[in-house]
């Protein structure tokens, strides 16, 4: 008789949605949100329904892998028990007995001959729901509204302010009441002593061209008339030249000190008009220049460079997904004997992948895929990615 593995069915399906049992079908758990039905007063939970899919066969490793972990057997002797316990049920079945599994359903054949699952719907597989169960709510009857009691309702009285209250109130407000009415009779807090700038750049632009309007009038004077200057017996006669200014845009502060420059000369050159003479001796000539101010070179953003990620693929002939290490060398070591190249990679899980052999073009792999299915009917292949 074969050994009953419908345990192991019931624990993979409160983890996994789907468990395959190969050579049979699969078992599938599909979710219910909660129900509530107001005229039965019934309420149900969140539950997790199985259904079952005789066209799913193929073996995922995953039922064998379980069965080889739980009775520490290896993966061969693991697919034995599962493939004669399959059997011995299909078996049952087909001779027109309804098989009956604990918690999870039963089987049995309908009128055209094809295998009929009714699950058992008293287990919840939903393991957020663990613990809750359906029940009835059943309403209140007897209860009239319109017989119930008028509450009274006490309110407090509202408190009366004491005359201690109003006197600090008034302590308080009266002063500043007082000074309130004052500030209209003081202008002169509205007067102040500190001179004022006007920040307006209009009104700056419009000062500068001013400024540089009144020198431009004081360059053409004093070329038209050179003053002379008596010092001594020998008349010196001193002219004032202004180059016209070059600069479009001009900081207030220089233009100010560049003026009291300029009429500090003119004041050392003109002591006092009652020594001006009408003599044509040596002219010295001062000159105001401005200076333009010079553009900062702009230096271009340094380039980007763009790391560019090279990706290949190779294709895995995958022969079984098991979650103890040793099962899955044993595998890997008796394909190394066969003359197979064999690789593990990890899978969901934790489970390990057996790979029989990789190869860079699928073409390669289905050939192999082909040969590897008659003893491993679950082979499959993987497209794994190798970044460069």
């Amino acid at each position: 008789m074969a050994k009953d593995i419908s345990a192991h069915i019931r624990e993979l399906l409160f983890r996994h949605d789907c468990v395959i049992l190969p050579g049979f079908g699969a078992f599938i758990g599909n979710y219910f949100p909660s129900r509530s039905d107001r005229k039965e007063g019934l309420f149900e939970p969140p539950s997790r329904k199985i259904t079952f899919n005789r066209h799913l066969t193929g073996n995922d490793g995953l039922l064998i892998g379980h069965v080889s972990s739980v009775l520490d057997v290896g993966y061969g002797k693991a697919r034995e028990i599962v493939n004669e316990w399959s059997g011995e049920l299909r078996r049952k079945i087909m001779a027109g007995k309804p098989v009956t599994i604990d918690l999870l359903g039963t089987f049995s054949l309908n009128y055209e001959g094809v295998i009929v699952f009714e699950p058992d719907l008293t287990v919840n597989y939903l393991l957020s729901s663990y613990g809750l169960s359906a029940y009835y709510r059943q309403p209140v009857r007897g209860l009239d509204v319109r017989k119930k009691a008028l509450e009274k309702r006490h309110e407090p009285a509202v408190s009366q302010p004491s005359m201690r209250s109003l006197l600090a109130r008034a302590a308080v407000i009266g002063p500043i009441l007082i000074a309130l009415a004052l500030v209209p009779f003081n202008d002169r807090i509205f007067k102040s002593n500190i001179e004022e700038s006007n920040l307006n750049p209009l009104a700056r632009a419009e000062l500068e061209f001013n400024r540089e309007q009144i020198d431009a009038e004081r360059a053409s004077s004093a070329a038209e008339y050179p003053l002379t200057e008596r010092a001594g017996t020998e008349p010196v006669t001193t002219e004032k030249t202004v180059a016209e200014p070059v600069t479009k845009e001009k900081d207030v502060a220089g233009s100010v000190m560049a003026d009291k420059d300029i009429t500090a000369q003119v004041s050392a050159e003109w002591p006092d008009a009652r020594h001006i003479t009408d003599r044509q001796p040596a002219e010295t000539t001062v000159t105001e220049t401005r200076r333009a101010a010079e553009p900062e070179a702009v230096q271009p953003a340094a380039g980007r460079t763009m790391a560019v990620v090279v990706e290949d693929y190779r294709y895995m002939v995958i022969l079984g997904s098991f979650q103890d290490e040793e099962n899955a060398l044993t595998l890997v070591e008796q394909l190394r004997r066969e003359g197979y190249d064999p690789e593990m990679a990890g899978g969901p899980d934790g489970y390990l992948r057996v790979s029989a052999q990789a190869f860079p073009t699928l073409d390669e792999a289905k050939v192999l895929l082909t040969k590897m299915r008659r003893e491993f009917p679950g082979a499959w292949v993987y497209k794994a990615g190798i970044r460069q």
